[in-house]
């Protein structure tokens, strides 16, 4: 919250009063009530914001509280050092005059006479205010910063000086002449003599001219700024404020000097308490040879103000360090690691029961080592927390599993493989009957090595389908019955093919090269007729020669009499005719440099180096057989003898 330290002055800007004879009328007056004060926020800076919204209102003393004139502003406080001094009414830049339901000026509201009427706000509903004589006036500030909207309180009372503005009534003086009066001039204005009797600066004055007077009790005088100059005036005692030292000076011996305590410069007893912010102190001002043994305390460190970057490594030790200082809560996660341990630190009287969880360990931290014999006992160990990813190969031996210990429930389907049994581990007394089905033994598992003569017996062989007999039974089939039937009919010593999926095939013995054809009924043994095939004829374009419908087919382009070689060299360049086609159909070889003679026997687009000297030389080109300068450069280096500038 902003607040406001000192008092606001409210001050008129008509303090000139105006005879009747003087035929000056209201409108030559200069308007408006002058608001001054300084705003301080709880930090004890100003208010030095770039963009500051004033709502001023003056109101009827009474309980109905009528706003008589209202008034908004926008004021740029930037190096304003918090003061404010600005007139409401006088028509001022930035200033917007609120309707307060009538049009009267600002110097009519303040008569106490008559009735102001259509008011549109007051506090009892009332739409006139009728002022009784002796009746003041209230003023009510209100500022806001950002989002911020602060109220002055309590409001300001207007008092004598302000009602002057109702001077155009004064019909005398007590017959004083306007020589009587304080004349306005360049250097006496209204606002000068205003400021200068403030109750802050005209008790300042009094205690100036009277030295042996106590010190002013509403305020002080301020000493003027300095001007830039180096020399001081030849009086002694006078003071100024350098802003570009930023600091206070009084004159001595025709010099200005700073002004220090005593002769050692600023102490503490020098320091007012909270005056020294940390944005007066200087980035690495304060070093440890700066700071008393036991100086800085508790209630002296903001919160979090203490921050790993700002101690040094080593720096805390237990000496510094409270017993019970350290708790869990001021240890941020992740704040202690392994490297700031020291060995042997950590011991079980350490360590709440439960405080270390699974989720605290790192992997592999729990080692064999580290467990003492007999410490993992079957309380501590969850259910299911010891899983086959747990236990390395060979760790469970017979001696670590006790009698009864494994039964069918505790091991999974299919965790029980072959490898897993020893040689002549399975017997027969350790199968309980109809233990061993179909589905438990694998493929070409059983084999003839496996299977004691005479154990297999008619009983124990259900149905025996052709699947599952291999290799070839000499004679007959033992057991087959009927005749075969569908494509192939028959029996076992003579089959013979009538149909093909199901369509018959001609009784007819086939020729040589000939193949089935379907005729529509059956098959038929017929010629082999090539008819494939989908071009059925090539025509050539314009410039080729060959095609046709039957036959070998040949196509190919027509000659166009020009011959096969190298065309151009260094002396001639090739020149093509292309037709409509893009057949070349003439080429000829045209000499390079016909026609350009004048060049010297120099090519057409070569160039050369022409005349030069110690200092230069020109660039020459031929150009459709004449010879143009191109430019002039500098030679970089002293002749070398033989005239040409390299």
């Amino acid at each position: 919250m902003l607040s406001i330290r000192s008092t606001l002055e409210i001050t008129s800007a008509l303090l000139l009063a105006v005879p009747a004879w003087a035929q000056m009328s209201v409108s030559e007056v200069p308007q408006g009530l002058t608001i001054q004060g300084r705003i301080i926020q709880p930090d004890g800076l100003p208010l030095e914001d770039s963009n500051v919204h004033f709502n001023i209102k003056v109101l009827s003393p009474g309980a109905e509280a009528c706003v008589l004139f209202e008034e908004n502003r926008v004021v740029n406080m930037t190096n304003s050092k918090g003061v404010i001094n600005f007139a409401i009414g006088a028509g001022e830049a930035g200033a917007t005059v609120v309707p307060s339901g009538h049009t009267l000026p600002l110097h009519k509201i303040l008569k106490n006479s008559g009735t102001i009427a259509g008011l549109a706000s007051c506090a009892g509903g009332q739409t006139s205010y009728a002022p009784n004589a002796g009746d003041s006036r209230k003023v009510r500030v209100t500022f806001t910063v950002g989002s911020e909207t602060v109220a002055l309180s309590p409001d300001f009372d207007l008092r004598s000086v302000p009602y002057a503005m109702e001077s155009e009534n004064a019909v005398a003086l007590e017959g004083k002449k306007a020589a009587d009066f304080i004349q306005a001039s360049a250097n006496v204005t209204q606002n000068r003599v205003e400021t200068l009797l403030l109750p802050a600066n005209f008790d300042g004055l009094l205690a100036l001219l009277n030295p042996s007077a106590s010190s002013p009790t509403t305020g002080s005088i301020g000493i003027p700024s300095s001007d830039g100059t180096a020399t001081a005036p030849v009086r002694d005692g006078l003071m100024r404020y350098d802003e570009a030292t930023q600091t206070v000076q009084v004159s001595i011996g025709g010099t200005w000097q700073n002004v220090v305590t005593g002769n050692t410069g600023v102490g503490s007893s020098n320091i007012e308490d909270g005056s020294v912010g940390a944005a007066d102190i200087a980035d690495n001002a304060i070093s440890g040879g700066k700071i008393l043994n036991n100086a800085v305390t508790t209630d002296k460190l903001a919160d979090e103000a203490v921050t790993s970057d700002k101690l040094m490594n080593n720096s805390v030790t237990n000496g510094k360090i409270a017993d019970g200082a350290i708790t869990f809560n001021k240890i941020a996660n992740g704040a202690i690691s392994t490297i700031k341990i020291v060995d042997g630190a950590v011991n079980s009287a350490k360590i709440l029961d439960g405080s270390i969880a699974t989720a605290d360990l790192a992997n592999s931290a729990v080692t064999t080592a580290k467990i003492a014999d007999s410490n993992i006992t079957t309380a501590k160990i969850a259910d299911q927390n010891v899983t086959t990813a747990k236990i390395a190969d060979g760790n469970v031996t017979t001696d670590k599993i006790a009698d009864q210990n494994v039964t069918t429930a505790k091991i999974a389907d299919s965790n029980v493989t072959t490898a897993k049994i020893a040689n002549s581990a399975v017997t027969t007394a350790k199968i309980a009957d109809g233990n061993v089905t179909t589905a438990k033994i694998a493929d070409a598992n059983v084999t003839t090595a496996k299977i004691a003569d005479g154990n297999v017996t008619d009983a124990k062989i259900a149905s025996v389908s052709g699947s599952k007999v291999t290799g070839n039974i000499p004679g007959n089939a033992a057991g087959f019955y009927g005749a075969l039937a569908g494509d192939v009919v028959g029996g076992q010593s003579g089959t013979t093919v009538q149909r093909v999926q199901g369509r018959w095939v001609a009784n007819v013995n086939p020729g040589v090269g000939q193949v089935l054809k379907w005729d529509g009924g059956q098959w038929v043994p017929q010629a082999d007729n090539n008819s494939g095939g989908t071009i059925t004829s090539v025509s050539v374009g314009p410039g080729m020669w060959g095609g046709g419908s039957s036959g070998g087919v040949s196509i190919g382009l027509n000659n166009t009499g020009v011959g096969a070689g190298w065309y151009g060299n260094g002396s001639y360049v090739p020149q093509f005719y292309v037709d409509s086609y893009g057949r070349i159909t003439a080429v000829n070889n045209v000499a390079v440099n016909a026609g350009y003679a004048s060049c010297g026997g120099n090519l057409h687009g070569r160039a050369w180096v022409g005349s030069s000297s110690c200092s230069s030389a020109t660039i020459s080109q031929c150009v459709n057989g004449s010879t143009v300068t191109v430019g002039t450069f500098s030679v970089p280096s002293s002749c070398d003898g033989d005239g040409d500038g390299f």
